[in-house]
């Protein structure tokens, strides 16, 4: 007879994705099992995803994950451009570095993706759990119907002994990349685009005169190989793409070995030279697109990452939107788990990510193109350059390619604020703030981690002229806490004046931790008057959620009663 473990959450794909939905997970204390078939310290050096994007940044931070991953990545803060061997300043990687406004993390991080696989593992494995390494999802079926809440059945394989377990769960996550095992078993359509775009990647020890060559990025206006990308990696290692044009298809029938794909990687760089001291890896891809029809299925079936969406690493989304979806997922999965919320919750994890995946896609057949040294047919009314083309609609999408302009529709999640100018279903600010008794500020953010809870930040200005309804509205928090889940939401108040002022103020009504913004920052990132305060809602993902005047907070209660389970 198969043995049968039961779990919440069965997780197939041990990527970086299923990784951080199974961290995600953890943190909250709802228990998973992750599946994934390859043993990834048998496997060779391998590069895939490397880019990663603020507000990716940001929301890795909120799960105690950067500071590991920048003590190994190569933090980017700049880019150059070169055509004909002469440098290029109105094009460029550069402008996005120009527009990381609001934020901190100012900067890439570029990081191969086994390196940020192995710092998640390890968080992962702090919280007592392991992959199942070497293990393969065969089938799993759903029974809406069965008596307990158990309703996916999984079978798996390890594959070097053939030994069988059956896993009982709540649901199913597929984070198991392009030929999702998961999405294909639910009988979910995942059409889209398959191009003729074929590219280049190599990553190694790289000598060449091309300055600035340890910047970050660089591109390269190639006349014979397209837009060429240049990436300054962890440990020293450096990453060069290029496409694989017409003319070298014509040249080799459409495929390449690792020699000649060396010598074009040369070629791609004159006027510069190009030495290869060594290969760490290296891939020749067809680039399709393609978004599945639904990201959440059968009410226990979820997608993420590469099993829902499909593109090119143009861009550099492939990591950033796998991250955006572990994260928006992990949170709304596990209060759903621990009944905080109504099952409705895991339907906005489509409603918010589809889209978002779709614009993607819109985006990248563009990219793709221009990269790979054409004009879309859309646009040759109006450009004929490739590279003066995708200047133009990179800096267009800048703001949604770095993550910080990425936001969601109003829903049962996001309402419409009636305090402040920050719309909800956008990312909240961040500031500096100060700890009672401290001179050194600290991020908002660094007291608003992700643990799965509600933050509720007390906008109480200066106390002298909010007083009156300050007061009172932290008597109707209280209130409506007690009528949550237990441990569903935290709270802050942020009071508009100094440390040293408010340290003597022991007759200050508060709620949760106090924290000093004494240069009105965080109320100014709020757009919230100190006279008048406010209370603003955040989601576990960092996303505003609502906002209220302290006049407004019995509203509160309707817009939590639509999505929460009642204490």
């Amino acid at each position: 007879m198969t043995d049968c473990i039961k779990t919440d959450v069965f997780v197939s794909g041990g990527g970086p994705v299923g990784l951080l939905i199974a961290y995600g997970l953890a943190r909250q204390g709802v228990d998973s099992l992750l599946v994934e078939q390859y043993v990834k310290e048998e496997q060779a050096m391998y590069g895939r995803a490397t880019t990663l994007y603020p507000r990716t940044l940001e929301m890795l931070d909120q799960l105690d994950l950067l500071e590991d991953l920048n003590q190994i990545g190569y933090i980017g803060r700049n880019s150059v451009t070169y055509k004909d061997g002469k440098r290029v300043t109105s094009r460029g990687w550069h402008v996005m570095f120009e527009r990381m406004h609001g934020t901190f993390l100012d900067y890439c991080l570029n990081i191969r993706q086994k390196y940020s696989e192995e710092v998640i593992q390890s968080a992962y494995q702090k919280f007592g759990k392991r992959a199942f390494t070497g293990w393969k999802l065969e089938s799993y079926s759903v029974d809406n119907a069965s008596d307990d809440d158990y309703k996916v059945t999984s079978h798996i394989r390890e594959i070097k002994t053939d030994r069988l377990l059956t896993v009982k769960s709540k649901y199913i996550v597929g984070a198991d990349g392009g030929r999702s095992l998961v999405r294909r078993t639910a009988e979910i359509p995942f059409d889209g685009d398959h191009t003729d775009f074929k590219w280049v990647r190599i990553d190694g020890h790289f000598k060449t005169n091309m300055p600035d060559a340890d910047l970050g990025f660089a591109s390269i206006e190639s006349r014979s190989h397209g837009n060429v990308l240049w990436v300054q990696l962890d440990h020293g290692v450096k990453r060069i793409g290029f496409a694989m044009t017409d003319g070298m298809i014509a040249k080799y029938g459409g495929k390449l070995t690792e020699e000649q794909a060396k010598e074009e990687a040369v070629r791609s760089m004159e006027p510069f030279t190009l030495e290869f001291e060594s290969v760490d890896w290296w891939t020749l891809y067809s680039i399709n697109q393609r978004v599945a029809d639904a990201f959440f299925a059968n009410d226990r079936v979820l997608l993420a990452g590469d099993a829902c969406h499909t593109h090119s690493s143009g861009a550099a989304q492939g990591m950033n939107t796998g991250v955006h979806d572990a994260v928006n997922l992990a949170w709304k999965l596990g209060g759903v788990v621990k009944g905080w919320y109504a099952a409705d919750v895991l339907k906005t994890y489509d409603s918010e990510r589809r889209p978002a995946a779709l614009r993607l896609i819109e985006l990248d057949r563009a990219f793709s193109a221009t990269i790979s040294g054409q004009v879309p047919d859309s646009h040759k009314d109006t450009y004929i350059d490739a590279n003066e083309l995708f200047t133009k609609l990179f800096d267009e999408t800048i703001l949604f390619n770095i993550g910080l302009g990425i936001n969601y529709q109003e829903s049962i999640i996001n309402k419409a604020v009636s305090a402040g100018m920050v719309s909800a279903g956008w990312r909240a600010p961040d500031a500096l703030v100060y700890s009672p008794g401290s001179r050194v500020p600290t991020r908002l953010f660094q007291w608003t981690k992700n643990r799965g809870q509600w933050t509720f930040i007390v906008f109480a200005g200066q106390p002298t002229l909010t007083h009156a309804n300050l007061a009172p509205a932290i008597e109707k928090l209280k209130g409506i806490a007690d009528t949550l889940p237990s441990g569903m939401v935290r709270f802050l108040t942020l009071v508009a004046q100094s440390a040293a002022e408010g340290d003597q103020m022991f007759d200050l009504p508060k709620i949760g931790n106090v924290y000093y913004d004494q240069d009105r920052a965080a109320h100014a990132a709020y757009t919230i008057s100190t006279r008048n305060g406010a209370v603003a809602v955040l989601r576990p993902d960092g996303i505003l959620g609502h906002a209220v005047s302290l006049t407004e907070v019995d509203s509160l209660v309707g817009f939590l009663r639509g999505f929460t389970q009642a204490r």
